[in-house]
């Protein structure tokens, strides 16, 4: 009954989102964010870019896991400890910054119109007390009746505890301890475990582990034991039960390895070198002064005790977690069941399920989160993210973001997990959605693998490859996990950004922090400019498209011809429907040569005649023109484009500089254009930024170009007295032919605003065999300076690092000037707050 509901979701949902603009979110943090433990901020630092993500378009920002993590202030945050501190309670800050911080940084992201997303994690906990657990007792006893089928305990998650002294009638004389396989299972013979022993009178001796001699099964084998001692590791393997398959360690204790009134032999286990579990356990402990087996003597802990976390709230115990009272003997097996991390939640049990509903409505009334990424949901079941959902609908409460991490690249695997959450719930309002790693995976074979057919891109990803919704898909390029070589796209990045910020029926894009700001060590970093040119161009032009047509896809009817550039490397698509009521072609040619095409085009949206003019800059034909039903497309190597029905062309890197401050009480805006021979007027155009619904644009005054110096290619504008409000102010650029092309917006704050950077001219210029680029800083932060040619592509980077405050400077010689030709290049300071760019000139 549920699952036929979709469809019905999918139709409502379409009219609900018609009438808003596209949401589009950040992953505001990477791996590596510089955290607390290290003197630094990144609460403070994403609450200082609120204002200039918002204006960019984003509308959802993803922030880290913010609980107080077990592994302290130099965590990431995926070892929750205690749920509800956030960087308070007299322990100092988490790692991603104190309380306080938080609150500032979600009242920033709600006065510019921003929804914070938490990183949720359902799956597991950690950090807990020790408890006792006899739950885990019997199952590690009874392992053997279930292990044809199930997984053993991780034996180095839990400790069992022999008492010494006073009334256990336990002290001093010789203990032999017998482990071994529970269950005798063949598949267990030769994996490695550790044993440690200690009590609270003898602890680590620092000595190197002792190994143990085979045979060593003791009397039970009629084979000798070994000796081990307090303090120092023994590591051993599990016997072949065709043999003896006990192994027998003698423990000594004397009157002053423990208190006689009341002491504790600790036991621990562990894996040895890189060997799986097995299911090694102490079967039996003769003590030779009581003459008899006293095994039953033994006390199993885990960690799990959440009882007397600082914040008082969100406690559990064992019974919260598996195996328990409830499931006392579960599988432990699978991406559900296995303890994949830390201790795992059952959230079968109610208790558990109410107390994470509990926290996330905390999330939401308490600290003002507005949307959930869940993390690893392919660990818990879907009925229990249906159920969660739910239960927030019931109580007021419905995030417009609420997004699975499913690490999988099957289309069809993502698909059935969304279906699964649809059928496990009883409202239609909540979208459950789902990152879309199968389309994601396409992208990068096509950046980043020789000879991969691009065309499979338009047959990949939860839409495309499964037939899903785009309500319930997430795109994205990089991640915080793909930090090892070859995860993350190496090659021209850009070119997928192209592909999901235009695409917009294929899900919600999503953009890396490191792709978007420059940050060292990330390929393709630093994209901020070609990023927010995108999201301008979908904003403008091709939100609320319904249909879309591929058109250079596999048996295409298009007829695509190719005078240069090839079938394989080349992606050509048209959207259509949409609001703009602009018919909209997108270009993305991923080979190394110039892609020059002839392509056909779908007549329901196009004429013959029609003109269609590039938005990006990059197209070596601005303008398409319909001849025969079909359009010439020319790019660069490696390039994109995005031609707009009856729309002017823009240009490439026109508008170098567009700057302003607060002066006194009137705002001073100042730009700097490459060519201003073409350029009639500039229209300076304003907005208060304290309407977050919608943006209108008014004219606030006119700069004729005749009444500056033709060879001047600097302007300045004052706007007097607008007010303390915070504004956004863009140039609206007027031709002698009529072309229109609008500058980039910025932001002029309620407080003095003052540019932070400066990049002065280079000299000489033009230049021969060298030139210097010098720039001035108001604060030590990384700095990289780029490169670039007249179409926009990456030519050198010949400087990037840490910079201390004040100025600086480079020396561009043969190094970097060797394989360049002469001509007209751009070079570029790129900062985490600023990206400026300047025009030189080669001649050699």
């Amino acid at each position: 009954m549920k699952v036929n509901r979709i469809l019905l979701i999918y139709f409502v949902v379409f009219f609900i989102y018609s009438g808003n603009s596209q949401d589009i979110m950040m992953q505001g943090w990477y791996w590596d964010y510089p955290k607390t433990s290290s003197g630094y901020d990144w609460a403070n630092t994403l609450t200082g870019k609120a204002s200039e993500l918002a204006n960019a378009g984003f509308t959802y920002v993803w922030l880290p896991p913010m609980s107080r993590a077990s592994f302290g202030s130099s965590s990431n945050g995926y070892d929750p400890k205690d749920l509800y501190d956030l960087g308070e309670y007299g322990l100092g800050p988490t790692g991603f910054g104190s309380r306080s911080d938080v609150d500032a940084l979600i009242s920033a992201f709600n006065n510019v119109g921003i929804n914070a997303v938490a990183d949720v994690v359902y799956n597991h906990r950690d950090g807990g007390s020790a408890e006792d657990n006899g739950v885990l007792k019997n199952f590690v006893n009874n392992y053997g009746s279930i292990a044809n089928s199930c997984n053993p305990f991780p034996y180095d998650r839990y400790r069992v505890l022999l008492p010494l002294g006073g009334s256990s009638g336990n002290g001093a004389g010789d203990y032999y301890f017998k482990i071994s396989s529970a269950s005798q299972l063949s598949r267990f013979s030769g994996r490695g475990y550790k044993v440690y022993m200690q009590t609270n009178e003898v602890g680590w001796q620092n000595q190197t582990a002792i190994a143990e001699s085979e045979p060593n099964g003791g009397g039970d084998c009629s084979e000798s034991n070994n000796d081990i001692y307090l303090g120092i590791d023994m590591t051993a393997t599990v016997d072949d039960p065709t043999s003896c398959s006990i192994d027998e360690f003698h423990l000594s204790l004397t009157a002053a390895d423990f208190d006689a009134n009341g002491d504790t032999l600790f036991i621990y286990f562990g894996t040895s070198a890189s060997s799986d579990y097995s299911d090694m356990r102490i079967f039996g402990i003769w003590s030779s002064s009581l003459s008899e087996d006293i095994v039953d003597d033994l006390i199993y802990q885990t960690y799990t005790d959440f009882t007397n976390m600082p914040s008082g709230q969100g406690q559990m115990t064992f019974e919260n977690f598996k195996p328990n009272s409830i499931s006392p003997m579960t599988c432990l097996s699978g991406d559900w069941d296995w303890l994949w991390f830390f201790y795992d939640y059952d959230q079968n049990v109610p208790d558990t399920k109410l107390k994470l509903q509990d926290w996330t409505r905390w999330l939401w009334n308490d600290v003002g989160v507005r949307g959930l990424r869940m993390d690893a949901v392919k660990h818990f079941p879907p009925d229990f993210v249906g159920g969660l959902l739910d239960n927030l609908h019931t109580n007021g409460i419905d995030p417009g973001m609420v997004v699975g991490e499913y690490y999988d690249a099957n289309p069809s695997t993502l698909s059935s997990w969304i279906s699964d959450v649809y059928s496990n719930m009883n409202q239609t309002t909540i979208l459950p959605r789902v990152f879309d790693f199968s389309l994601r995976q396409a992208l990068e074979n096509a950046s980043d693998t020789y000879g991969y057919d691009v065309r499979n891109v338009f047959s990949s990803g939860l839409v495309d490859g499964a037939g899903g919704s785009g309500f319930n898909a997430v795109t994205f390029i990089n991640n915080h996990d793909f930090r090892d070589s070859g995860q993350a796209i190496d090659n021209d990045p850009i070119l997928a950004y192209a592909y999901i910020l235009t695409n917009n029926q294929i899900g919600i894009p999503c953009v890396f922090y490191p792709d978007y700001y420059y940050v060292s060590g990330f390929p393709g970093t630093g994209m901020k400019t070609q990023i927010d040119q995108l999201i301008q161009v979908h904003q403008d032009f091709i939100y609320g498209s319904s249909s879309r047509d591929y058109l250079t896809k596999f048996s295409t009817t298009y007829n695509p011809y190719y005078i240069s550039g090839t079938e394989t490397t080349t992606l050509v698509y048209q959207l259509m429907n949409t609001n703009s009521g602009k018919d909209v072609i997108v270009g993305i040619n991923y080979a190394g040569d110039t892609l020059d095409m002839w392509v056909g085009v779908n007549s329901s949206g196009l004429s013959e005649g029609d003109e269609l003019g590039d938005q990006i800059g990059n197209a070596l034909v601005p303008t398409l023109t319909v001849s025969g039903g079909r359009v010439n497309i020319k790019l660069p190597p490696r390039s994109y484009a995005v031609w707009v029905e009856n729309q002017t062309v823009v240009l490439p890197l026109q508008i170098l500089s567009f700057t302003g401050h607060r002066l006194d009480n009137d705002v001073v805006l100042n730009w700097e254009v490459d060519n201003n021979k073409e350029i009639e007027k500039f229209e300076i155009e304003r907005t208060d930024n304290s309407n977050t619904t919608s943006i209108n644009w008014e004219k606030i005054g006119t700069i004729e170009n005749d009444n500056y110096n033709q060879n001047s290619e600097k302007y300045t504008f004052t706007d007097k007295s607008p007010g303390n409000n915070s504004f956004l102010y863009r140039l609206k650029q007027i031709d002698y032919d009529g072309n229109i092309y609008y500058s980039s917006k910025i932001t002029i704050n309620k407080i003095y605003d003052k540019s932070l950077t400066e990049l002065y001219q280079n000299n000489p210029n033009p230049f021969s065999e060298f030139t210097k680029i010098s720039w001035n800083t108001a604060k030590p932060e990384n700095l990289q300076i780029r490169i670039i040619d007249i179409s926009g592509k990456l030519i050198d980077i010949p400087y990037e690092g840490y910079v201390d405050e004040g100025y600086g400077e480079i020396i561009l010689d043969n190094k970097n000037i060797s394989k360049l030709k002469n001509g007209i290049y751009y070079y570029q300071l790129i900062t985490d707050e600023d990206i400026i760019t300047k025009k030189m000139v080669l001649i050699k």
